[in-house]
């Protein structure tokens, strides 16, 4: 019985090695994307949305403000029914930067238009922008960030999706996620190359707005607690178009970490049931996460020390053949010496996080249950 377990096991993580070289595969097609020429660049319209988020929103708006951009750029900032004073930082921070202006979102809300979606439609039917790039309150951006993500589109190329970095100090669990972002964006950019998309981050997206306006919007693309992957895949089920997932260190937004478990569960347990119905891929990818990291953290309790740490070798293998090359381009290779507490850390949140749904599906964000 014992020679069978230890075949089954060697098997699958022949088999998670082998995912991994063929993410690698697309991971090497999304570094090494074309970038057109911007003699005439197209305009764009850059939308950030919030709702409560006085604390950080006049630092985005700083960053905001130093966009260079040859083309029309106008940026939309919309106070989502915010109970602060959200809005009047907005505007006082936004003086003098005529590309910027300040509305808010639409006071009627439908079941598909609600929240974030409905922040998010109000700017695009009003904006005047080609391409829509969007991100969040809490993030920053750099000042070739909007000229870069321009640079990826061709007339064939509907979205465009950029890393998210997270900003760390010295407190070890902010490191850890950012090693979350990177792996799982990895996955999410090699999915791309491979045209087999997974999913994106909306806080560093960026699409047509004629695509959208094809698809009738969120309103017809129908309510999602994650807005950003709905339009992903409608965008997807489009015929003859392109989506790129960019592995370019100007594109990179970077954003606050978690403050607590309480706030990375909410986080996590969004982006979990936002990601249910995804293509039989997103789920063989996701089995085969949730297997590895059981075994990760209980097969040295039922297979021999040797195998056991053979095994989990295979395991950093292949997860580290993604993470390195990215750590390189975004000159994050400090983060490596937390790599085995990261493996520990992922390997609790990505098996406890099904059972949370026990306690109650609802989801807490930004101050809205759904």
């Amino acid at each position: 019985p014992f020679l069978l377990m230890e075949i089954f096991i060697s098997v699958f993580f022949i088999t998670y090695l082998a995912l991994h070289l063929y993410f690698l595969k697309g991971l090497r097609i999304s570094t090494t994307l074309e970038k057109f020429s911007l003699k005439n660049p197209p305009s764009v319209s850059l939308i950030v949305a919030a709702k409560n988020e006085k604390d950080v929103i006049a630092r985005c708006i700083q960053s905001l403000k130093e966009i260079k951009y040859e083309g029309t750029l106008e940026i939309i900032l919309v106070n989502d029914k915010s109970d602060d004073n959200t809005k009047e930082i907005m505007i006082k921070e936004s003086q003098g930067d005529s590309r910027i202006k300040v509305i808010d979102s639409n006071r009627t809300e439908t079941s598909n238009l609600k929240g974030k979606a409905n922040a998010l439609d109000t700017a695009i039917r009003l904006c005047r922008g080609e391409i829509v790039i969007t991100t969040d309150a809490d993030c920053t951006v750099q000042s070739e960030w909007v000229k870069s993500m321009s640079s990826y589109y061709d007339t064939s190329t509907a979205m465009v999706n950029g890393f998210t970095t997270i900003d760390t100090n010295q407190k070890l669990f902010d490191k850890l996620q950012a090693l979350d972002f990177i792996y799982l964006l990895s996955l999410a950019s090699s999915s791309c190359g491979i045209g087999r998309i997974l999913s994106c981050i909306g806080n560093n997206i960026s699409f047509r707005k004629d695509i959208y306006m094809q698809l009738g919007g969120f309103e017809k693309i129908g309510f999602s607690v994650t807005e950003d992957l709905a339009l992903m895949r409608a965008i997807d089920s489009i015929k003859n178009v392109k989506i790129k997932f960019p592995t370019d260190d100007r594109n990179v937004v970077t954003s606050q970490p978690c403050a607590d478990l309480r706030a990375l569960f909410n986080q996590k347990k969004r982006w979990f049931r936002g990601g249910l119905g995804i293509r039989p891929f997103g789920y063989i990818t996701g089995i085969e996460l949730y297997i590895a990291n059981l075994y990760l953290l209980t097969g040295i309790f039922f297979t021999p020390p040797a195998f056991y740490f053979t095994m989990v070798g295979i395991k950093f293998v292949s997860e580290l053949i993604l993470l390195i090359p990215l750590l390189k381009i975004y000159k994050s290779t400090g983060l490596l010496k937390y790599f085995i507490h990261f493996q520990i850390y992922f390997a609790l949140y990505g098996l406890l996080l099904p059972f949370t749904f026990v306690l109650g599906n609802k989801i807490k964000w930004k101050g809205r249950k759904y």
